[in-house]
Parts: structure tokens; C-alpha cells; sequence
């Protein structure tokens, strides 16, 4: 069951925006998703057909976090992991805007504010993933 508690902290933090952000609340995120993803079937169909692992790192306050949803399962951390399928490189603004749904990668991306490596076609279903998982709770 997707704790009461976490939605209610991540709720505000979408409220407060990424400037107020710390980051490594996007652990707490990443948490969130695999809570509603054992709830949710749809969203857990997609751990099972896809595998997403990737990196991303906030190259201005020198952290990183790694997430990996495969087989059913979703683990995470900090830290660097091992040959991810997809990489993102921004700051810490950018980078949490874009998991608090503030930013769009669409804009930022051209702009040289958002560096994406790997494999495209992951990093889109970890987004699509991503933002299906957020609006669960916004719709609370």
C-alpha cells in the first residue's frame, strides 16, 4: 500500500517547487513510484515488459542516484551504477523540475541544460513511466 505519509510529503514538494527541493529527495520520488507500482497493474506490466536502469546526476552539487525497474521489480540509490541504459546530466533545479513536474526535458534539452545519453527509447519509457506514476497522485 502506498504509505499516506510519503504522498503526502512528496505533495509538498511539488508545491514548494525545486528551488526548496533537496536532492536527495528524489529518492523519496523514486520511492513513491515503486510504491504505487505494486498497486498499480499498469504500471507494473511496464517493469515487466521494460528494462530501465538508468543514472542521473546533478553535476552542480556533485550527486548521484541511480534507478533500475526490470522483471517486476524496482530497486534504486545513490550513488553510480554499472553500464545504465540511460544517463541524465543537469542541475540540481533542472533535474529535480523535471521529477516535480515543473520543467519540461523538451525545452531544456536544446537549450544545453539537460545532457541525455543511452538509449532514447528507455529514457522515454522511464519518463512516461515516471510521469504515469506522479499523476496517480495529483489526481488524489
Amino acid at each position: 500500500m502506498v504509505g499516506t505519509k510519503l504522498v503526502d510529503e512528496i505533495k509538498l514538494k511539488i508545491e514548494a517547487g525545486a528551488e526548496a527541493a533537496d536532492p536527495d529527495d528524489i529518492l523519496q520520488l523514486f520511492e513513491l513510484m515503486k510504491q504505487i507500482t505494486e498497486e498499480v497493474d499498469y504500471l507494473k506490466k511496464d517493469t515487466i515488459e521494460e528494462k530501465m536502469i538508468g543514472q542521473v546526476n546533478l553535476s552542480d552539487v556533485d550527486k548521484s542516484y541511480w534507478f533500475k525497474a526490470s522483471e517486476g521489480l524496482i530497486e534504486y540509490g545513490e550513488g553510480k551504477i554499472d553500464d545504465p541504459l540511460f544517463l541524465i546530466t543537469t542541475t540540481k533545479d533542472i533535474g529535480l523540475g523535471l521529477f516535480l513536474g515543473e520543467v519540461d526535458a523538451n525545452i531544456v534539452s536544446p537549450l544545453g541544460k539537460l545532457k541525455i545519453g543511452g538509449n532514447y527509447k528507455t529514457l522515454r519509457a522511464f519518463q512516461e513511466f515516471y510521469e504515469d506514476s506522479i499523476e496517480i497522485i495529483r489526481c488524489d
